[in-house]
């Protein structure tokens, strides 16, 4: 299994977040920490973060390269880089691609979600629900999950998945033959805070400082 983990140099929602220190260290180091022992791959258009890895010894485990111009932007998709990683590097081994803005995600995590790789051709990290769900249609709102004539407990109720994006775990031939992380086979693997936990917005930098305080 290779990580895959990219890395902008400047953030729309969250301006310089890769670069805000988390506990001592730049947000995209302490998380790069986190995989020690891993083989990752580093894809970023930033020649600080790019040049920082490469002279710091802590990272003997991380490979970085320099993106594409031609996949520089705000409109290129994760896929895109994934695609351009797998050709580059001839990547024929099952890939975890991960993100820096998940500081609390670690290498045990990623190892346990990897073991339902011999039976899916994907694993997605989610979030899950054992609640009542509605859907709004154009003639009203519609029941998801429960019939609403029949109250029945929420522990009965049909859990809800839901992509957290913290990770995706693939074949390289999923990627290759769909474009997509998401296979026809998928598991779905369950985490909770803190793990689930990505920065967006300033008020998730907010929240994983205080979550940090905390541990």
């Amino acid at each position: 299994m290779k990580i895959f983990v990219p890395i902008k140099h400047n953030s729309q929602r969250v301006p310089q977040k890769n670069f805000r220190i988390f506990k001592g260290e730049p947000l995209y180091k302490y998380s790069l920490l986190k995989y020690k022992g891993l083989e990752v791959y580093v894809d970023t258009d930033s020649d600080e973060i790019y040049e920082s890895i490469n002279s710091d010894a802590r990272f003997s485990n991380v490979s970085v390269f320099m993106r594409d111009k031609k996949l520089v932007g705000d409109s290129v998709s994760v896929c895109d880089l994934i695609l351009n990683f797998i050709k580059k590097y001839n990547v024929t081994v099952p890939i975890a691609q991960v993100h820096v803005t998940s500081p609390f995600l670690n290498a045990s995590i990623i190892k346990d979600a990897y073991k339902y790789m011999s039976k899916h051709d994907s694993v997605i990290s989610c979030n899950t629900y054992n609640s009542r769900f509605w859907r709004k249609e154009k003639y009203g709102f519609c029941p998801v999950n429960h019939n609403p004539l029949k109250l029945e407990q929420t522990q009965d109720l049909p859990i809800i998945y839901e992509e957290n994006s913290a990770f995706y775990i693939f074949k390289p031939s999923v990627v290759l033959s769909t474009s997509s992380r998401i296979g026809k086979n998928p598991y779905f693997y369950s985490i909770s805070k803190p793990y689930n936990m990505d920065i967006d917005t300033e008020s998730d930098w907010e929240d994983v400082l205080k979550e940090a305080d905390n541990k």
